[in-house]
């Protein structure tokens, strides 16, 4: 099946070995590492896939999915990420992408799945232990108490109350299943709720 498929990822050696290795498989195979212009690149070249990464430096691949699919939203459109976290494919699936998969897969499986998308399949990791998702507010709290803040210092920050902060907490180890603040952090970031700052 000949296909034209569009690559958007920052690791260059990476995106060159994918197409040099799904050329043979499916066709056309373009990659893209600037995605200041990637709606308009799509627009002129409409390729029958997008594969498209999470993180790309400074760059959110969600959000420059969300802009490709609000201007083309029958665009076929999978993420390719070293993190297929929950957040992240909750977040895919509201925009209308149309699969995640995880960069570990096989080159085979990889065309296989993208093939599938073609024809019309959705394509999302089945996440055990699914939990309930937290709200934007406790998002926050946690992402700010994981930046190191003390409870009060969150309250000052958000105005709002100590004890407010407290009963989002107690109601985020609830959600998360856990029973101390620490691990809702981690658990938090194997979800993708909170965000790790990068180093300066």
């Amino acid at each position: 099946m000949d296909m034209h498929i569009m690559l958007f990822d920052d690791h260059k050696l990476f995106a060159k070995s994918l197409e040099i290795a799904m050329k043979e498989l499916v066709g056309k195979f373009e990659t893209f590492s600037d995605t200041t212009k990637a709606v308009e690149i799509v627009e002129k070249r409409r390729p029958d896939v997008i594969l498209m990464d999470v993180h790309m430096g400074e760059v959110n691949g969600l959000e420059v999915a969300r802009a490709i699919l609000e201007r083309f939203p029958d665009q076929k459109l999978l993420f390719l990420s070293g993190y297929d976290l929950v957040e992240y494919c909750n977040q895919a699936i509201k925009m209308g992408a149309r699969g995640f998969i995880n960069k570990s897969v096989s080159i085979h499986d990889l065309a296989d799945q993208i093939r599938r998308v073609a024809e019309g399949a959705v394509i999302f990791p089945k996440h055990e232990n699914k939990v309930e998702p937290l709200t934007d507010r406790e998002k926050e709290i946690l992402q700010l108490t994981a930046e190191g803040l003390k409870q009060q210092e969150v309250a000052d920050r958000l105005y709002i109350s100590r004890r407010t902060v407290n009963n989002h907490l107690q109601t985020i180890n609830d959600k998360l299943g856990v029973h101390s603040t620490v691990t809702a952090i981690i658990r938090g970031i194997e979800l993708g709720s909170v965000k790790l700052k990068r180093m300066k």
